[in-house]
């Protein structure tokens, strides 16, 4: 029987093999409707054809690049390779696009060629192809037809599998005796405690020595209830689940199966149904209360005169506006962006928006509320301040606010921890496309008078597109009312 199954299987990866092998076998010519494929299923995130999204207008893209279609070909796998080999003309590419890495591709020569073909023309020149559902991958787009055999196949090698393996098991008579191995049940009762053991040293272990890699102090107001929140949390839940693991590994120590003993069926008992529910319930109302109070300070409109910043994102960057003097972020407008000049969609004909400045660093000052207007310009992102314990979605089409205040300068905090080179960031939590990986930025906190030194280098973007000075907009005086700074957050 085993030599049978042997051949089996043999002939069986023989003609996978094969399958395989001529389903990857590439074209003598390049094929503009597998290309458009290939483009649809990976490229789109980034590329539009006819016009400018993350990277450039692929149209043409050949004639660019005539007499180095290796160079392009390469350059389409892994971009960065090329950079740094010193491409001139890739390395011009890499710093007109903000330095974005493009993501690299794990295709064939002839893949890459495919996708060139349909590009180059704008699509014009491929062959009508059907669309892939939307988020399909390459492989979902393939030959339909190869997809299923190869299904199939490995569909009918799982179930003979399955169908020698039940062959191959001994029968058992259904109605033999179950008899107890008091050896077996002897070993099992020594073994529990011993490995109850390992896993309490393992757990003591991990909190004595790992902990310190899972998260560092807290550098802002929220972020220290947040913690006592989480200890909280941490302390019952593990009261709870060590104290149920001690009782199951005791009872089976203690009451193990014994010849002529039968176990007592016990059906229910009221009033320990109503003790076991009453006591969780409560325990968990508490913490959900300490964490609904937490939730609404962090995300309540502050009445202190803090400082208002938009955190704007898109794919695959983060930028963020100021207000100007006035101390007011203007209104803002999606029909007013323009991805070169006002990529905000500022309405200028709010004059609280003539002032507003725009930078790709964020700057905090310290020991000041920090209240944050959270924006996408394209999908879901989510605005992550790790060492603030603070986090809120950027949805399309909302303004989502949290707010915090910074208890460390970033200098401070280098020191109290030990490391010259550390930095707080802002991270996307949130798969965003592609090139996720670029949606990184460096938060640094400074003094008040650092922070005002800092924001002096900035002009307005209403001035840089108009030569004509805005109307000057009055300071925001010490005395501005709650209304006055609650229009402003809103």
């Amino acid at each position: 029987m085993f030599s049978k199954v042997k051949i089996l299987s043999t002939k069986v990866l023989g003609i996978l093999i094969l399958i395989i092998g001529f389903s990857n076998l590439s074209n003598a010519e390049p094929n503009a409707a597998n290309g458009e494929k290939i483009f649809k299923a990976n490229c789109t995130s980034c590329h539009v054809l006819g016009g400018q999204l993350i990277g450039p207008n692929l149209i043409g893209v050949k004639d660019r690049w005539k007499g180095r279609e290796a160079k392009l070909i390469s350059f389409v796998k892994n971009s960065q390779s090329v950079i740094n080999g010193g491409d001139g003309y890739a390395k011009n590419l890499y710093e007109k696009f903000n330095k974005t890495v493009m993501t690299s591709q794990n295709l064939k020569d002839d893949e890459v060629k495919d996708v060139l073909e349909y590009v180059h023309t704008g699509g014009g020149g491929a062959a009508t192809a059907s669309k892939p559902a939307e988020g399909a991958s390459y492989e979902k787009v393939q030959s339909s037809q190869d997809t299923t055999w190869l299904l199939i196949l490995i569909g009918g090698l799982v179930l003979g599998c399955a169908y020698l393996l039940r062959r191959m098991l001994p029968k058992r008579d259904k109605n033999e005796v179950f008899k107890h191995n008091s050896i077996t049940e002897k070993i099992n009762q020594i073994m529990l405690p011993v490995f109850m053991f390992l896993w309490i040293v393992l757990i003591l272990f991990e909190l004595a020595f790992h902990t310190k890699y899972i998260r560092g102090e807290a550098a802002s107001d929220i972020g220290i209830q947040i913690d006592e929140m989480f200890e909280s949390t941490a302390w019952v839940t593990l009261i709870v689940f060590v104290g149920c693991q001690l009782m199951l590994f005791y009872f089976a120590f203690i009451y193990k199966s014994k010849e002529g003993n039968k176990a007592l069926h016990y059906s229910h008992n009221d009033r320990l149904e109503f003790i076991w529910t009453s006591i969780p319930a409560v325990v968990l109302a508490g913490l959900v209360l300490f964490g609904f109070k937490t939730w609404t300070k962090a995300t309540d409109n502050p009445d202190n005169h803090p400082v208002v910043i938009e955190c704007y994102a898109y794919q695959f960057a983060w930028e963020f506006r100021y207000p100007g003097p006035d101390g007011r972020l203007g209104k803002t407008n999606f029909l007013l962006i323009d991805m070169e000049k006002n990529p905000f969609g500022l309405d200028f004909t709010d004059p609280a928006a003539q002032d507003d400045y725009t930078t790709k660093e964020l700057y905090m000052p310290v020991n000041k509320d920090v209240y944050l207007k959270i924006r996408s310009r394209d999908v879901l992102h989510a605005a992550y301040f790790p060492h603030f314990r603070a986090q809120i979605y950027a949805s399309p089409g909302m303004d989502n606010r949290i707010r915090f205040k910074p208890i460390y300068t970033t200098k401070t905090y280098r020191d109290r921890i030990g490391n010259s080179g550390f930095n707080f960031e802002l991270a996307c939590n949130q798969l965003c496309g592609a090139s996720h990986f670029n949606m990184r930025r460096v938060v640094t906190v400074v003094k008040d008078n650092e922070f005002a030194i800092w924001q002096k280098q900035f002009k307005s973007v209403y001035s840089t597109l108009n030569p004509t000075p805005a109307p000057t907009q009055a300071a925001t005086s010490a005395s501005q009312t709650k209304s006055d700074i609650k229009k402003t957050l809103n």
